[in-house]
């Protein structure tokens, strides 16, 4: 038989491994316990993740639907190339100013569609001078389907990080022949406008001149020399003569062209001599047939006149 104390001793570590065990079990029971718990937590979490990412992604599908939507019933062309230039999309608008369908438009560059190798050099031109984040603006014509002409106003971006591009750009195009044609207009009477009043102050010059009756008359046809080419389109490349009582005085570096126009000075019934204006200029193949327009005629005849009553021309013609 073993002693009381060796009994004691052995109970004792018994009954310590069985709170240990029981210790164990019950650690394990929390931690199993615990897990549990957290794994449903992060199902649950998990759950509400998905639902979350599902409501984004259809709203993100229905804003890119939105906006598909929105750039195809545009009132205005888009266009979107990608990095060689081809285009990728074409709304009904784009496709519509050159009166192609979309699908037509798909595959081809925007510079198959320019009236001439120039323009198409200039849309290459745009395309490959790519600047990230800016506008360029260019105006130039471009051909329908139909063989139809028309000005179109090209607004080139090139943005960033848009995968459904890549290296390319997205250009907006806009039918602008009708504001082409309204500036071509507007310059025309704005030129008209200028070039009544160069006449006007042309005549004022010469009326101010010929009431100056001190002037001898060497200073007075020098400074009529100056005044009558004011009036003049071409006032810069127009030198004058003025030929009265069988003297001439000249601008400097006149000589008689092709492109001239003569007017008599008429005192009464007599022709005491005759204004003579040439342009020594390049010739503009536009306005060959027409060097002196009716306005500038009537402008010369008019000067001429005034010469004649100038009391310097008077005093001059008393002598004769």
């Amino acid at each position: 038989m073993q002693s009381n104390p060796e009994l004691f001793t052995k109970e004792l570590m018994l009954a310590v491994m069985a709170v240990l065990f029981i210790l164990w079990i019950a650690t394990a029971l929390l931690y199993f316990h615990n897990r549990k718990k957290a794994k449903r937590k992060i199902m649950k979490l998990m759950g509400r993740t998905a639902i979350k990412s599902q409501k984004t992604a259809k709203a993100l599908m229905e804003c890119e639907e939105m906006c598909n939507k929105v750039i195809s019933h545009l009132a205005v062309g888009v266009i979107m190339t990608d990095e060689n230039h081809h285009i990728v999309f074409a709304n009904r608008c784009a496709s519509d100013l050159l009166h192609l369908d979309p699908e037509e438009l798909i595959g081809s560059r925007l510079s198959d569609y320019a009236l001439g190798s120039s323009e198409a050099g200039e849309i290459e031109l745009r395309l490959k001078k790519r600047r990230a984040g800016k506008q360029i603006r260019q105006e130039l014509q471009l051909v329908r389907a139909d063989d139809e002409v028309f000005w179109a106003g090209l607004y080139f971006s090139f943005p960033d990080n848009i995968q459904l591009i890549s290296q390319g750009a997205v250009i907006a195009i806009v039918d602008v022949s009708d504001h082409i044609t309204l500036e071509k207009k507007m310059h025309k009477y704005t030129s008209y406008l200028v070039q009544k009043v160069r006449q006007l102050d042309s005549m004022f010059a010469m009326q101010e001149l010929i009431t100056d009756t001190e002037l001898p008359a060497e200073r007075f046809f020098a400074k009529a020399l100056r005044i009558i080419p004011e009036g003049l389109r071409h006032g810069k490349d127009m030198r004058v003569e003025i030929e009265f009582m069988g003297k001439k005085y000249a601008s400097p570096g006149f000589h008689e062209t092709d492109w001239n126009h003569k007017v008599p000075i008429r005192i009464g019934s007599r022709n005491k001599g005759q204004l003579l204006v040439s342009y020594v200029g390049k010739v503009h193949t536009n306005d060959r047939m027409k060097p002196f327009k009716l306005g500038e005629k009537v402008l010369l005849k008019n000067l001429a006149d005034k010469l004649a009553h100038a009391p310097v021309v008077m005093k001059l013609a008393g002598k004769d």
